[in-house]
C-alpha cells in the first residue's frame, strides 16, 4: 500500500493561488503532483481533462461567494467520485454541513492546514486506496471489474503476483479495445502485422500508448489510458512490470516482495482514479423503438460483477441489437466491435465478453479475411466466439503502416 504522495496527483481549487502554493509546500515535498484551479469553472474543466486521487476545495472562491461548494455539487451530480478535502477559512458551520453532503470528506480550517493538510491527505488517500479494488469491482465495466475482483480475494503472495499481471494485461487489452473502437484508423508506429496477429502485454501497451498520440483519440479512451500512465514519465514502471511478466513467465526469475508491493500500488491507483473518474457505461442493446424524433434504446448495462443492469438511452441514429456500444454523457452510442463482442443467455440474465486477441492461424499466411481470435474477460467456461463481419485481418490492416 502506498505510505506518501508519491506520484498521486492532487489538484488545488482556489483563487489565491499564492496561498495555496505555500499551504501545500509539504504534500509537494512527500512527491504529490500538484495542479492549481483559480475558480472552481477552472477546476471541473481540470478534472474533465485528466484524473486525479484527490480534489482540496476553497469554500470561498468564484463562482459566486461559495464557489467551493458550487463545485463539489457540480461533481455530486455529474457522477465524479474524486475524494476531496474542503479548505476554508471563512466557512460557518452550516457551509461545511453542505460540504459533507456533497460528499467532501473531511474539512479543514486553512489557519491550521499548515499542520494538518500532509496528514488529511495521506489519511484520506490511504483509506480510499485501500478500498480501491472492491470499489472497482463494483464500478467499473464488467470486463475490468471480474479481473479486479480476482486480483482482490487472491490471499497467496506468489499467486497474487501472477494475477495481478494477468489484471493488469486485462487493463491494457480492454483499454486497446476502446482505443481502437473509438480513434480513426491511421498506421501505428511501431505495430507491425506480426505483433498485431499474436499480441503480447507489451504489445497491448505499445498499441495504447500509439493510439493515445492520434489526433482524434476518443475521450472515454484516453481518460481510461491516463488512469494508468497520466504522463509520459508513468510508462516505465508499467514497462518494468511487462519486463517482470516476461521473465517469470520464461521461469528466468521469482518476483521480489519490491516487485510485487510496485505491482500493488499500480494497480490500486489505476483502480481509485478508474472507478473515481471513468464515467462511460459499457452496455449491450436489447431493443430499439422510434418515436418520431429520437430512437429509444433498451439495454443491458455491464458494470461490476454482478448482473446486467436494464438502462435506456436516447440516440438519433439506430444501433444494432446484441452488439456492445459504450454509452457517454451526451455523446450518440460507440459501437465496439468488432474489438469487443458479447453473448446473451436471457434464461440466466448474464452477458458475457469476449476482447480481441489477434488471428487465427492460416496455413497459407494471412488473407484479408482471416478471422479475428478472441479471448473471454470472466471466470466462465469456454465459449464460442460470436462472429462479426468486419472481425478479420482486411478490418486490422488498416493500422499497418504499408
Amino acid at each position: 500500500m502506498i505510505q506518501q504522495l508519491t506520484n498521486m496527483r492532487i489538484l488545488v481549487a482556489d483563487d489565491q493561488t499564492d496561498v495555496a502554493r505555500t499551504l501545500c509546500r509539504p504534500l509537494q515535498k512527500a512527491g504529490a503532483r500538484l495542479r492549481f484551479a483559480a475558480d472552481g469553472h477552472a477546476a471541473l474543466q481540470e478534472i474533465t481533462d485528466r484524473p486525479f486521487d484527490l480534489v482540496l476545495v476553497d469554500m470561498k472562491m468564484p463562482p459566486a461567494e461559495w464557489g467551493g461548494l458550487w463545485l463539489l455539487r457540480q461533481l455530486k451530480h455529474g457522477g465524479w467520485r474524486i475524494p476531496s478535502l474542503v479548505l476554508s477559512g471563512e466557512g460557518s458551520k452550516q457551509q461545511v454541513i453542505e460540504a459533507l453532503r456533497l460528499d467532501a470528506d473531511d474539512w479543514i480550517v486553512k489557519d491550521a492546514a499548515g499542520e494538518e493538510l500532509l496528514e488529511r491527505c495521506l489519511s484520506t488517500i490511504a483509506d480510499h486506496l485501500r478500498q480501491s479494488l472492491e470499489f472497482a469491482a463494483a464500478q467499473l465495466p464488467t470486463p475490468l471489474a471480474h479481473r479486479l475482483a480476482r486480483y482482490a480475494r487472491t490471499d497467496d503472495p506468489n499467486k497474487k503476483v501472477l494475477e495481478g499481471l494477468h489484471t493488469l494485461e486485462a487493463v491494457l487489452r480492454f483499454t486497446t479495445a476502446l482505443g481502437l473502437s473509438s480513434t480513426p484508423p491511421a498506421p501505428l508506429r511501431g505495430i507491425t502485422p506480426e505483433r498485431l496477429a499474436t499480441p503480447s502485454m507489451r504489445t497491448w501497451f505499445a498499441l495504447s500508448t500509439a493510439l493515445s498520440g492520434l489526433p482524434g483519440a476518443g475521450n472515454d479512451f484516453a481518460r481510461m489510458f491516463s488512469c494508468l500512465v497520466p504522463e509520459r514519465s508513468d510508462h516505465q514502471p508499467v514497462q518494468d512490470l511487462i519486463s517482470m511478466r516476461n521473465a517469470l513467465a520464461h521461469g528466468r526469475d521469482e518476483p521480489t516482495p519490491a516487485q510485487a508491493e510496485q505491482l500493488d500500488s499500480l494497480l490500486r491507483r489505476f483502480a481509485h482514479r478508474a472507478a473515481s473518474s471513468w464515467r462511460a457505461n459499457l452496455t449491450v442493446p436489447v431493443s430499439m423503438t422510434y418515436d418520431g424524433a429520437m430512437y429509444v434504446i433498451h439495454l443491458l448495462s455491464l458494470k461490476g460483477v454482478g448482473r446486467p443492469v436494464p438502462d435506456k438511452v436516447m440516440a438519433q441514429a439506430p444501433v444494432i441489437t446484441g452488439q456492445p456500444l459504450l454509452v457517454s454523457g451526451d455523446t450518440e452510442p460507440l459501437p465496439l466491435a468488432p474489438w469487443l463482442l458479447t453473448s446473451s443467455d436471457p434464461a440466466a440474465g448474464t452477458v458475457r465478453c469476449q476482447l480481441f486477441d489477434g488471428l487465427q492461424h492460416a496455413k497459407g499466411g494471412r488473407a484479408p479475411n482471416t478471422p479475428f481470435t478472441y479471448t473471454k474477460t470472466d471466470e466462465g467456461i469456454e465459449m464460442p466466439t460470436v462472429s462479426h463481419p468486419a472481425a478479420q485481418w482486411q478490418t486490422l490492416a488498416q493500422w499497418i503502416a504499408t
